[in-house]
C-alpha cells in the first residue's frame, strides 16, 4: 500500500508538471498552489515511510531458501545420481624378480615385471553390491598377475580378473552371498599361499558368513561351489566345491590378543584321469597320458595367535593339509609369524614362514606362483620386509630359499629375491 501511494504522488507531480509547462500564465498562481500541496503531500508520506519497522521472520526465510536451494541443486543435477554408487580402485606393482634356478638351463634370471589392476565397486540397491575389475597377467596361469617387460616394447595384454555381485540381505547381518569371479572368500592364517596364491580369483558361487556368538567369541564360515573346467562331452566338468568354518577368540583383560581356529575341506570332482587347460604339472603327479594320477579332497586345520609386541602387532600362525584322495606325498604344512604392519608412512611389517608341500597335497597351478617356481614337492624358507613410503606407496623385499622335487633324486634348489613398489589408489 505505501509504494502504490508513492506512485501515485509521482503520477500526480508529473501530471501537475505537464500542465504547468501548458498552461496559460493567468493560472500561474493557482498551479504552483496546487504543486505545493502535492509536494507537501510526498513530504508526508515519506516520513511515514521512513518510521515505519517491517518485522521480519529470519527462521522462516532461512528455510525457504534452503529449501528453495536444494530444488535448484536437482534440477540442475551436476552430478549423474550413479557416480555416486561407484567407488573406483586400483594398484600397480613395480617388481625385479632375481631367480636362482639349478635345474634350469640357466643359473641366474633377472627380470622386471609388473601388475596393474584397475576397477571398480558399485551399489545397485541397498543389498547389492557388484565388483568388476581388469588386470595384467594371462590367460594360462591363474596364480599371476605378472607381466614380464620383454618383446621389443610390444604391448601388453588385459584381462578380465573381477566380475562378481554380491548379495548381502539387511534381515541377516554379516552374509554374503557372491557369484561370479570373485576375491577368494576362504580365510588364509597368516595371509599364507599354500594352497591358493594371492592373485587366485576363483569362478562360481559362495556363502560367507560371520556371527558374534558371545562377548568374545565370533563364529565364521564358508561355502563354495567354483567351476575350473567346462566340459561338452559326457564326462563332466572339473569342479571344487568346499566348506571351511572357524572362530575367533579375543582374551579378556588382554588387549589386541585373539586365538582363531578352524578347519576346511576342499573337495575336487573329476580332476582325477583328467587334465585342465594350463596343461602343466608343477609337481603333481601325473598318470601315462598326462593327467592327474590322484583325486583331490583336501582336509585343512589352521591356528592363528595374534598379540601386541610393544605398540606394533604380532602374530604367529600355522596351517596343516592333508589330501585324502591321495594313498601317498599327500601333506603339506606351513608356519611362520609377523611383526608389524604397514598402514601409516613410516610403518614397517616383518614376516617369515617355513613351509614343506609333499607332490599331492594340493594342486600345484592353483598354489603360490613363486615360492620354488609354483611347483609342490618343495621345502623352504621366505623371509619377507615391507616399509611404508607415503599414504599408498609401499616397498617390499622378499626373499625365498627353497628346495623342490624334493622326493626325487633330481631335487635342486631354487632361491628367488623380488623388490616390489606398490602404488595404491
Amino acid at each position: 500500500m505505501n509504494k502504490i501511494k508513492i506512485l501515485l504522488v509521482v503520477v500526480v507531480l508529473v501530471f501537475v508538471a505537464g500542465i504547468t509547462t501548458t498552461a496559460e500564465a493567468a493560472n500561474n498562481d493557482k498551479r504552483i498552489a496546487d504543486l505545493e500541496a502535492a509536494l507537501k503531500v510526498m513530504q508526508t508520506e515519506l516520513a511515514q515511510l521512513k518510521t515505519q519497522q517491517v518485522p521480519v521472520d529470519q527462521k522462516k526465510l532461512d528455510t525457504m531458501v534452503s529449501k528453495m536451494l536444494e530444488e535448484k541443486k536437482a534440477d540442475m543435477k551436476l552430478v549423474p545420481n550413479w557416480v555416486e554408487t561407484f567407488k573406483f580402485k586400483g594398484d600397480l606393482r613395480y617388481r625385479h624378480e632375481w631367480a636362482d634356478n639349478e635345474a634350469g638351463n640357466t643359473a641366474d634370471r633377472n627380470r622386471h615385471m609388473i601388475r596393474a589392476r584397475f576397477g571398480f565397486d558399485a551399489k545397485v540397491n541397498d543389498e547389492v553390491d557388484v565388483g568388476f575389475r581388469l588386470s595384467t597377467g594371462g590367460n594360462t596361469n591363474p596364480a599371476s598377475r605378472n607381466q614380464t617387460l620383454d618383446n621389443s616394447f610390444s604391448s601388453k595384454g588385459i584381462y578380465l580378473d573381477l566380475a562378481y555381485a554380491d548379495y548381502h540381505p539387511a534381515a541377516i547381518e554379516n552374509l554374503h552371498i557372491v557369484g561370479g569371479k570373485m576375491n577368494n572368500p576362504f580365510f588364509k592364517t597368516g595371509s599364507n599361499e599354500l594352497m591358493f596364491d594371492a592373485d587366485l580369483t576363483p569362478e562360481g558361487g559362495a556363502i560367507i558368513y560371520k556371527r558374534k556368538l558371545s562377548e568374545n567369541l565370533t563364529g565364521f564360515g564358508t561355502l563354495g561351489a567354483f567351476y575350473l573346467e567346462e566340459r561338452t562331452n559326457d564326462d563332466g566338468d572339473t569342479s571344487m566345491w568346499a566348506a571351511q568354518a572357524g572362530v575367533k577368540y579375543d582374551v579378556p583383560g588382554a588387549e589386541k590378543t585373539y586365538v582363531k581356529a578352524g578347519a576346511g575341506f576342499y573337495d575336487y570332482g573329476n580332476i582325477e584321469n583328467f587334465s585342465l587347460a594350463n596343461g602343466s604339472a608343477l609337481g603333481n603327479t601325473l598318470d601315462g597320458s598326462n593327467n592327474y594320477a590322484n583325486d583331490f579332497d583336501i582336509v585343512q586345520v589352521f591356528g592363528e595367535v595374534g598379540f601386541p609386541i610393544g605398540d606394533l602387532p604380532g602374530k604367529v600362525f600355522a596351517e596343516y593339509i592333508d589330501n585324502t584322495g591321495a594313498s601317498s606325498k599327500s601333506t603339506g604344512y606351513i608356519i611362520g609369524t609377523s611383526i608389524g604392519k604397514c598402514k601409516k608412512p613410516g610403518n614397517w611389517q616383518f614376516t617369515y614362514s617355513y613351509r614343506d608341500v609333499q607332490a599331492d597335497a594340493t594342486v600345484g597351478f592353483l598354489n603360490d606362483g613363486t615360492f620354488a617356481n609354483g611347483e609342490t614337492d618343495s621345502k623352504g624358507h621366505t623371509i619377507s620386509l615391507g616399509y611404508q613410503l607415503a599414504k599408498n606407496l609401499k616397498l617390499g623385499g622378499t626373499y625365498v630359499m627353497a628346495e623342490r622335487a624334493v622326493s626325487t633324486s633330481s631335487s635342486s634348489d631354487h632361491d628367488a629375491a623380488l623388490i616390489d613398489l606398490v602404488f595404491k589408489f
